[in-house]
């Protein structure tokens, strides 16, 4: 079995071209191209799907090659997994080559004979540099690999365009530097959906399961990476996701894995043991929150769409103040920026330096970090305080998404305290909605927009009093059960 370590990243299809002009390249000591295409196999219920394996038999030129790759680990677009490969003199499948050892153990190998079957295809053009890279005292060989095409299933496509660079030898921190030197030029955003979970979504969306797994509960600082980790893959997968379905409604989950990555972030960067060279660097600190600023405009306005939705009969005028072909200009100008992928490579490079350096310590008892967490949610005296309600949002978002980190089986405080927390954050977001409703609907009646008057106007006003309301019910509870743990 060989180990793959490589980085993913995603590049715009109009982009080859400053690709194949990037000094990086004259760093190749070979180049070839090669059209590829690939069959991939599985059950109808997508057994090796479930179990994040992928089978496929690739004819590249007049040979035919049959591929068995495993799960393994990964985050962020930085993957480490097991592949097998075996020559094939025609395009079927040859169970019998693949040792029962190889298959993981919640797959019956006997079982699969009888029901794997084709189920889509990813046909693309390969190009392929391999580098020899130097840095100060480091070396490594780089297979620097364009991929541009499409996968196919049930009459749908996909488009495939992407820059993989596996490390074949040498140390892996030059794979950041390549990545660096190229993102310099070429627009670049990290990526964990893979070819065969791009064919895998269209095939059966349903059933593709591209949530990343969450992380099993901890006391240590190697813990916390792995939440922060898992909340850059979070981030990663919502983006993958709106790009390929337009669903805006990932935009809430987009930005609030950023804010708790930028929480992650900055609750390792407080711990007494890291040394100075590895210190949360203060320019990436700020390009996050940057980020997070573009992204929280991006959110309110899909926010604004919600909230007119509740009309019956919606002014022109009001529906273009959030109309989704300007959020959808947006969204691609901030995601297509050099700076944003940039930024997200230095965060994945961080963490990995972090995860490889630091040694296994224990920061801190989880639940002193819970009772500091719950005692930062200060929920406002008086309901109608709108802007308070709205700064009470990370806060909530910090303590659910603990609560979600260290209490998988929750007792019943807890359990009761997290529903309290959702329900919170689910009304607060709306009224963020209604206020920039409301906020546009005045600015409209300024300036005289058709359709904008005063009853529409207390409508909003009335829909936030009622929403108020609910807030201040959720809140004599959330502040009991508060008590009842606080210590």
């Amino acid at each position: 079995m060989a180990k793959e370590i490589e980085l993913k990243l995603t590049i715009p299809a109009q982009a080859g071209a400053l690709l194949r002009q990037h000094p990086v390249l004259g760093q190749a000591v070979s180049f070839d191209s090669k059209v590829l295409t690939n069959i991939y196999f599985d059950t109808q219920d997508l057994q090796l799907n479930k179990a994040r394996v992928a089978l496929r038999i690739r004819k590249a030129g007049d040979r035919y090659i049959q591929t068995l790759k495993t799960s393994g680990s990964g985050s962020g677009g930085l993957h480490e997994r097991g592949e097998w490969e075996w020559e094939l003199s025609k395009p079927e499948l040859d169970l019998s080559l693949i040792d029962a050892d190889c298959w993981p153990k919640s797959l019956d190998a006997d079982q699969l004979k009888a029901t794997l079957q084709p189920a889509f295809e990813t046909n693309f053009t390969r190009q392929r540099w391999m580098l020899k890279v130097s840095h100060e005292h480091l070396n490594a060989e780089i297979e620097l690999v364009h991929d541009q095409g499409e996968a196919i299933a049930q009459g749908k496509k996909d488009p495939i365009s992407e820059i993989e660079l596996e490390l074949k030898s040498g140390d892996a921190d030059l794979l950041f530097k390549v990545a660096h030197d190229l993102s310099d030029e070429v627009p670049l955003l990290i990526s964990n959906i893979s070819k065969a979970q791009r064919g895998f979504r269209l095939f059966a969306p349903e059933k593709a399961g591209l949530t990343p797994a969450g992380v099993p509960a901890f006391e240590d600082i190697q813990g916390l990476i792995r939440a922060a980790q898992s909340e850059l893959d979070q981030f990663i997968s919502a983006r993958d996701q709106l790009a390929f379905n337009r669903n805006w409604v990932l935009l809430d989950k987009l930005y609030d894995s950023l804010r708790q990555l930028r929480w992650c972030l900055l609750h390792l960067s407080r711990q007494n043991n890291i040394p100075e060279i590895l210190r949360y660097p203060t320019a990436l600190r700020y390009k996050m929150r940057m980020l997070s600023y573009s992204l929280e405009y991006l959110a309110t306005s899909h926010q604004q769409k919600n909230s007119w939705e509740r009309l019956e009969s919606c002014p022109a005028e009001l529906r273009n103040s959030a109309d989704f072909s300007t959020l959808n200009e947006h969204y691609q100008r901030l995601m297509t920026a050099p700076w944003v992928g940039q930024t997200l490579l230095e965060v994945m490079q961080w963490l990995y330096l972090m995860n490889r350096e630091l040694p296994q310590s224990h920061f801190s008892d989880s639940e002193t970090i819970f009772q500091a967490l719950l005692n930062r949610v200060q929920l406002p005296r008086y309901p109608t305080d709108k802007v308070l309600w709205l700064r009470q949002q990370a806060p909530l978002l910090h303590l659910s998404r603990w609560i979600h980190y260290q209490y998988p089986t929750p007792a019943l405080g807890v359990k009761n305290l997290q529903q309290q927390t959702k329900e919170l954050l689910k009304d607060i977001t709306k009224l963020s909605g209604l206020m920039a409703e409301e906020m546009a609907l005045l600015k409209l009646e300024r300036e005289g927009a058709a359709g904008i008057d005063q009853k529409l106007i207390k409508r909003n006003q009335d829909d936030q009093y009622e929403l108020i309301l609910e807030l201040g019910r959720h809140e004599l509870t959330f502040n009991s059960l508060q008590q009842n743990l606080l210590r």
